[in-house]
């Protein structure tokens, strides 16, 4: 079954130094991961990526992690 959801990578592509994408806001596995999960994980994972989005890392400039 196709997922309704499309991904949220903007190819950016570059990590904060909590290994989470600067572009799309998701983590190493759910970027990983996200072709084998369900609607309702994929959902999950967006929802905290608004999160990480909102939240900033304190004590780093989050330039310092690339692909």
């Amino acid at each position: 079954m196709k997922s309704e959801i499309k991904s949220p990578c903007i190819k950016v592509c570059k990590y904060d130094s909590e290994g989470n994408c600067m572009g799309c806001h998701r983590s190493m596995e759910e970027i990983t991961n996200w072709i084998f999960m369900s609607d309702d994980k994929k959902r999950e994972s967006l929802r905290k990526a608004e999160i990480r989005k909102q939240t900033p890392i304190k004590g780093t400039n989050n330039y310092d992690y690339y692909v």
